[in-house]
């Protein structure tokens, strides 16, 4: 029996079974979420996915990082202070608060020619912490179809 999924879940499944393909860090240089990047990534707790050329090519992205972090509250008040500072000048495509809290953002930055830039961020009720980084010629509304389209199995 064939089971509806979301493209979305694929997506990450993929992403998680990826070898690392070397950080460009050009890409967000000039991002604060960088820094959570780096303070995070190799500690535990934390699952850090990049994807590959290959990948990013079906995708029409150039760049995708994103990280996994689990019961770590310090970090959390560390990625929502980031986040502050880079949602600055975005276009809020999605922003959810809780208890004044940011529990879930989707922003799209201003990028370079026409290379279009994107944050995601969600903090799940265990208090899970997940945050991408994309970078592309996909615009939103791309971004929306790879993330949200269903797909049978």
């Amino acid at each position: 029996m064939k089971h509806a999924r979301y493209t979305f879940v694929g997506f990450l499944f993929i992403c998680s079974l990826l070898p690392f393909a070397g950080w460009a860090e050009e890409a967000q240089k000039d991002l604060k979420i960088q820094e959570v990047f780096q303070r995070y990534g190799k500690k535990r707790n934390v699952t850090m996915v990049e994807l590959s050329n290959e990948m990013l090519e079906t995708f029409s992205m150039t760049h995708y990082k994103s990280i996994i972090i689990k019961d770590d509250p310090e970090a959390l008040n560390f990625t929502r202070h980031c986040l502050e500072t880079d949602q600055q000048g975005a276009r809020k495509i999605k922003e959810v608060t809780d208890d004044g809290g940011l529990i879930s953002a989707y922003y799209q930055l201003p990028g370079a020619k026409d290379l279009n830039r994107f944050i995601l961020f969600k903090v799940s009720t265990k208090g899970v912490i997940t945050l991408v980084y994309i970078e592309g010629d996909l615009d939103s509304d791309d971004l929306i179809t790879i993330l949200f389209t269903k797909k049978d199995l």
